[in-house]
């Protein structure tokens, strides 16, 4: 009896023994419900957290709303502009936008276009001629004490009347050409802005630079369409007064021989000529001829002259032929001619070409003389012939 109860009992515990050895895994189905409920978890969180941010930027642009339309009713324009912007740039970061944010920054460009409608960006006063035509700048003259720099002032037309507006950023940037300048300068309280224009890569081409209102804020810009004004700078025009003095010892020409050599070859050079004679300077023709500005100024040659072609053909030698003491009739001449381009604003020489020692001889003094000037007159046309393009070169910056 007791070998069957143990025996019993050895089966009891052998069958627990099995049963708790193949015990069943837990499910997969279970472990996959935990990992997609902390992923809810999370996106919940998640969610919950970009609602607040957007909450945040919601009110933030709000703010920026009602700040800027205040800065306008308050006449600070540029204030209320720089608070628009900040709404799009703040927009402009985003991935995705709510319907509020979306919103918020049509809002925001609407009022910008509003604005754009009353800017006007204007040349200064020194820009303006009596006609209230804009007049272009000397581009020789920039950096100097006559060169203009460009200038604007910046209104805003509400309706009601108009008001300048400070503290608006203006950006002057060379859109032809290039030069050295103050790139970024902001209006003044009379709405005004000047670029220092130090100067320019090549003063003998057109230059153009263009003033636009642009604002930023950090990485991101915003520039209202068309509020510019361009401000070109030119190379003096092609138009020249033709120069001429021929002397022999005290004899002055009254048709000079060499003008018609000069000004026939210095067509080339595309001038549009009108002439001066030189006679008329008496003795202030050396000083013109040396560039001097007030000799130039005290002139009065016709308004527009960028250049002056000044032309001497100087006999400066003559005597008769006198072998074993005997003289005869036969007399000789030296002549050197002398062509040179003067810059009228400021007496600059721009090309000087000469030729020296040209013999002449005749049976007179005056056949001499005139042998000479003639012959003087035939090398300088032929060295200009061939100084055409230093000549283009030095005048247009470009050679020929």
């Amino acid at each position: 009896m007791r070998f069957l109860l143990r025996l019993g009992c050895c089966l009891l515990f052998f069958i627990v023994l099995q049963s708790c050895g193949t015990a069943p895994e837990p499910r997969e189905e279970t472990k996959a419900g935990e990992q997609e409920q902390s992923e809810q978890e999370n996106e919940a969180a998640s969610a919950a957290e970009q609602k607040a941010e957007d909450t945040q930027l919601t009110s933030r642009l709000e703010s920026y709303l009602e700040n800027s339309l205040n800065k306008l009713d308050q006449g600070l324009i540029a204030e209320g502009i720089i608070q628009l912007v900040t709404i799009l740039s703040e927009a402009d970061k985003l991935s995705r936008k709510t319907s509020r944010i979306a919103e918020l920054e049509h809002q925001a460009e609407t009022e910008l276009t509003k604005i754009r409608a009353g800017l006007s960006l204007n040349a200064s006063l020194e820009w303006i001629d009596e006609d209230k035509n804009q007049i272009n700048g000397s581009s020789i003259d920039v950096g100097s004490n006559k060169g203009l720099n460009p200038s604007i002032y910046l209104t805003f037309n509400f309706g009601a009347g108009e008001t300048v507006v400070a503290d608006a950023p203006i950006l002057f940037e060379f859109v032809q050409g290039s030069g050295l300048l103050t790139s970024l300068v902001n209006t003044n309280e009379y709405g005004q802005a000047t670029c220092s224009l130090a100067k320019l890569e090549n003063a003998n081409t057109e230059n153009i630079i263009r003033a636009s209102l642009v604002f930023r804020v950090k990485e991101y810009s915003y520039s209202f369409q068309d509020v510019i004004k361009d401000f070109v700078f030119v190379p003096p025009a092609r138009k020249a007064t033709i120069l001429v003095l021929e002397k022999a010892k005290d004899t002055l020409s009254q048709d000079p021989i060499i003008l018609d050599a000069v000004y026939n070859k210095l067509k080339g050079v595309a001038f549009d000529f009108s002439q001066y004679n030189g006679v008329l300077l008496g003795d202030n023709f050396d000083r013109v001829f040396g560039g001097d500005p007030k000799a130039i100024a005290s002139m009065g040659i016709e308004k527009g002259v960028s250049y002056l072609v000044m032309v001497l053909n100087n006999g400066y030698y003559l005597n008769q032929v006198e072998m074993g003491g005997k003289k005869y009739n036969i007399f000789k001449s030296q002549t050197t001619a002398t062509t040179r381009i003067i810059r009228v604003s400021d007496g600059k020489l721009m090309y000087s070409g000469s030729v020296q020692g040209v013999a002449g001889q005749g049976g007179s003094e005056q056949k001499a003389i005139i042998d000479g000037f003639r012959k003087a007159s035939q090398e300088m046309s032929e060295k200009i012939e061939r100084d055409l393009a230093e000549i283009n070169e030095a005048l247009s910056g470009t050679p020929e």
